[in-house]
């Protein structure tokens, strides 16, 4: 079975070939099952080399989280778990293809060892029903992430030079390609990673809950805060849609004037600016106040996973 992964800093995205998605915080945790006479609803918890693991929200639950930021976790056991538990996740057959992207910055030096990591491994996961699932990856291509996006586009695209915005929650890569009786050239002196994402928002939003209200969330208790309303403080439900808008708007429009002054040309000369990832909306929602030709991508949160499902089919 076909599967594309996009294990991103903030959250992790899968599709299989059936069309089955899910997506979780790229958190993981060692853990231990404790029989309470209730059951965990939290998702994920899973047995791999002996070792128990919380694995995405339960993950962001425990007292020591793990939510690695550095290049070398694309090729340790933190992103195997990730890509395991997203494989059982969605249900796939022991037989894996499998394709995963990095971040455009790191792709040249890291993409032959994701390869070699992932390739033709034979890995079992337990769930916490104590039901093992067996995987052997057949295949493993790794792709630049930003490329998968734009191949998550299944209507024609008119020939042209598009930018393709891929927003995620730690870094944003800028994609230039130029399409030509549908061959897709990159413009490589246009593509870039500006290190800068969503995490920013968080982090920001993080500190200003803090001086406002006096109490400390840590990063990993907001890493679903853009599905959230509110936030409990002493027992209350505080609003905070107004500081979300605020910041999220503010962190927005940084990353794009960062994107700018790399670029040095307008947005406007492009003939489609293409927006995905977890940060789509919110920097779309800067751009479009000032450009018509911007576009967020359907599916955005899940363009790259997608593109790398249809690259495996292209036998690409």
């Amino acid at each position: 079975m076909k599967c594309g992964i996009d294990v991103g800093f903030g959250f992790t995205k899968a599709i299989n070939e059936k069309g089955k998605e899910v997506i979780f915080p790229s958190a993981v945790a060692k853990t231990f099952m404790t029989d309470v006479g209730i059951k965990p609803t939290s998702d994920y918890f899973v047995t791999y080399m002996n070792q128990t693991y919380a694995v995405g929200k339960a993950a962001t639950q425990c007292l020591i989280t793990e939510t690695s930021f550095s290049e070398e976790r694309f090729s340790t056991e933190f992103s195997k778990l990730l890509v395991l538990t997203a494989l059982m996740a969605l249900e796939c057959d022991r037989e894996v293809e499998l394709g995963l992207g990095l971040p455009l910055m790191l792709y040249p030096k890291l993409k032959g060892k994701v390869k070699d990591y992932f390739e033709f491994s034979e890995e079992i996961i337990i769930d916490s029903n104590g039901i093992a699932h067996s995987y052997h990856i057949t295949r493993c291509e790794v792709f630049p992430q930003g490329v998968g996006a734009m191949f998550s586009i299944t209507s024609p695209v008119e020939d042209g030079i598009y930018c393709i915005l891929d927003v995620g929650f730690r870094t944003t890569d800028v994609i230039v390609v130029e399409i030509r009786n549908k061959n897709i050239n990159p413009l490589l002196d246009m593509c870039f990673t500006v290190d800068k994402g969503m995490s920013l928002a968080v982090e920001r939003l993080g500190l200003m809950i803090e001086r406002k209200y006096g109490v400390s969330y840590d990063t990993s208790l907001l890493f679903d805060i853009h599905e959230r309303l509110h936030i409990s403080v002493r027992g209350r439900k505080i609003d905070i849609e107004p500081h979300k808008k605020e910041v999220f708007t503010a962190i927005a429009d940084d990353i794009v004037q960062s994107i700018s002054r790399r670029l040095q040309r307008g947005f406007d000369t492009f003939d489609g600016v293409l927006v995905a990832g977890g940060g789509a909306f919110n920097v779309a929602s800067v751009l479009q106040k000032e450009f018509d030709n911007v576009q967020v991508l359907d599916n955005a949160q899940f363009a790259n996973a997608k593109g790398y499902l249809t690259l495996l089919n292209l036998g690409v």
